[in-house]
């Protein structure tokens, strides 16, 4: 086993939408991975994860900021004295990195601060490595901390790279190198930043504990089609979508149900359009719930639906499809499409358009053969391309440099399940 130590730096750590993370630090550390955790602050009450690893996870963390004055210069003071020239390069990396927000001097060169602090403590924990789980100011301060005190890093990209304030290729080329979820995220650094070798940017697809996130047993038909999706509830998810496409449904004298599991600003909003729309007594809106509720809901429904205008990957697939369950969702820019194949494994529909969702989930209700088809079909490449063992052990090999002992199952032992 190496003595390496990687160290997670997760902003507002542990939020809702973190539990994929999680699944990946559990399996680096049941292979042998030793894996301390750094947030930049705690989440907002609202966001702060319901899962069941929330509680330890946060405690074993450390949280950068907020601090006190007299903290933040007791790690300032360590840094200037014990690596004189490593603060001067961070300093200057704060006043001159090209980000697209301006003047760096007011945007950048604050995060010295909480840079120092985690240089702190990436040096009395023995951290050889960081990992950045986003490329924006977590990323800033991983290269601050590799001027003060030269610890490596490595970077995740799990969205647009417009969305990360600038300087990417200055963060590309300063990280070892940088993990994609998605062949579109992988190609926009390729094709984007051709200078850069390729040996800096790969593709480690995050996904699901295909073992924990099985089918329910069999149960008899019933009449009544329960729909159900899984995700925040903001604008970009088009869950008013669903709600029009519902109302089309019940209209057309169908027996269906909608149930939305998550939180956020358009809940509201929502609540609201259901009852614009009469829907009170077929839509339910649970909120932000645990992992473990989650699986419950999915395996008492029989469509799972997702209608968002734009998905860098979208692991809530994976998890319907892993518990056997058809998916539709929406051709929409984005990672879907690396997880949907249009007939194939589910169902995708034009992004905004409540009439193709509505046709779709119609198309589903009375074919009960595609629906088979489908949900088995998903849950297979769930499997073979999605487990989370997958991406997880191609990480491991980056940080330790050797596969784990236990790898996950061939591709081909995977098909034969």
């Amino acid at each position: 086993m190496s003595d390496a130590r990687v160290g997670y730096l997760i902003p507002e750590w542990p939020g809702q939408t973190h539990v994929w993370m999680w699944r990946e630090i559990e399996l680096l550390r049941r292979w042998g991975a030793d894996v301390a955790l750094f947030s930049t602050r705690r989440p907002p009450a609202a966001e702060r994860a319901r899962h069941a690893f929330a509680d330890a996870a946060e405690k074993e963390t450390i949280y950068l900021w907020p601090t006190s004055p007299a903290r933040a210069i007791l790690f300032l003071l360590w840094v200037m004295a014990c690596h004189p020239i490593g603060f001067l390069k961070a300093a200057w990396l704060g006043l001159t990195l090209p980000v697209d927000k301006r003047p760096a001097i007011k945007t950048v060169l604050p995060l010295i601060v909480p840079a120092a602090i985690l240089a702190r403590h990436v040096h009395l924990r023995g951290v050889t490595r960081l990992h950045s789980q986003t490329c924006s100011s977590s990323a800033i301060l991983c290269m601050m901390v590799k001027r003060m005190i030269g610890t490596p890093f490595s970077l995740v990209l799990n969205a647009n790279i417009t969305w990360w304030g600038g300087a990417m290729g200055e963060k590309f080329a300063d990280a070892d190198f940088t993990v994609t979820h998605t062949l579109w995220l992988l190609n926009q650094i390729r094709d984007g930043y051709p200078h850069l070798p390729q040996s800096k940017s790969l593709l480690a697809r995050v996904g699901v504990d295909t073992q924990r996130w099985s089918p329910a047993a069999p149960t008899a038909p019933r009449s009544q089609t329960r729909l159900m999706t899984v995700g925040r509830m903001n604008a970009g998810k088009g869950h008013d979508i669903l709600l029009r496409a519902l109302r089309i449904l019940l209209d057309q004298a169908r027996d269906v149900t909608l149930t939305l599991a998550g939180g956020g600003v358009e809940l509201e909003n929502l609540q609201n359009l259901s009852q614009q729309l009469n829907l009170d007594d077929r839509v339910r809106f649970l909120g932000s719930i645990p992992e473990d509720h989650v699986i419950e809901e999915l395996r008492q429904s029989d469509i799972f639906v997702l209608a968002t205008h734009a998905e860098s990957f979208g692991v809530v697939y994976i998890e319907a499809m892993s518990l056997a369950l058809p998916v539709i969702g929406t051709a929409a820019p984005g990672g879907v499409r690396e997880v949907i194949t249009d007939g194939q494994d589910g169902i995708l529909v034009p992004v905004n358009d409540p009439n193709a969702m509505s046709t779709a989930i119609a198309r589903l209700i009375d074919n009960p053969q595609l629906r088979d088809r489908l949900a088995q079909a998903g849950r297979q490449k769930a499997i073979t391309q999605f487990d989370s063992r997958l991406g997880a052990a191609i990480l491991f090999d980056k940080f330790l440099g050797h596969p784990p002992q236990a790898e996950p199952p061939s591709r081909q032992q995977e098909t034969k399940q």
